[in-house]
């Protein structure tokens, strides 16, 4: 699987509702799980987009959902943000990394995962990424302002085959679930391990 780095625009929402912040229990899933194992850790907030009525759009929450049986780390912040247009209020001040979840659509075929990083970005002229009314982007922004924004942000994606009024995903997508609920537990492996060499 190849993961490009950037993303030229995404559908969008009609409605916002209410974020939820996803307690860490339920039933654990063996085969991927990520367990805290040192007494320090960094502060990582993983945030699931998108509207679980239009089919592919709900990805991001669809995601967040299944990591609540997978993470086991009180560092580790599950929030399933639906459609809620401004996300900035949702991160905590104390977040060193943001990965966000989000339907991404850039023209290749429906399935194809994306992950690309807002690290070296120019805000300013960057194009909207997310897919609503206010954008990813213009959620950054608004951190950047408040001296808010976390010290690494990255955004894990994938292409959308259907978006109309379901709750189901389709099989292109339901299928790459799981290879990104690995990348999303790597990349919050990386930023522990990288976290533990500046301490």
């Amino acid at each position: 699987m190849e993961y490009t780095k950037s993303a030229k625009a995404a559908c969008h929402s009609e409605e916002a509702k209410r974020p939820k912040n996803l307690a860490m229990t339920g039933t654990r899933d063996p085969s991927l799980s990520l367990r805290v194992t040192r007494e320090v850790s960094s502060k990582i907030t993983v945030l699931g987009i998108g509207n679980l009525l239009l089919k592919d759009e709900g990805i991001g929450v669809h995601l967040v959902q299944k990591l609540t049986g997978i993470v086991d780390d009180a560092n580790v912040n599950i929030i399933d943000a639906g459609t809620y247009p401004d996300f900035s209020s949702l991160v905590d001040d104390s977040t060193d990394k943001l990965i966000i979840i989000d339907a991404v659509k850039a023209g290749d075929k429906p399935g194809t995962i994306y992950r690309f990083s807002f690290d070296n970005i120019d805000l300013d002229s960057a194009p909207p990424i997310s897919l609503h009314d206010i954008g990813v982007s213009d959620s950054l922004k608004m951190m950047a302002l408040l001296s808010r924004q976390p010290k690494s942000t990255v955004v894990i994606g994938i292409e959308p085959k259907t978006i109309d009024f379901g709750l189901e995903l389709s099989p292109e997508v339901e299928d790459k679930l799981s290879e990104m609920i690995k990348l999303v537990l790597q990349e919050i492996e990386e930023t522990n391990r990288a976290m533990e060499v500046d301490k």
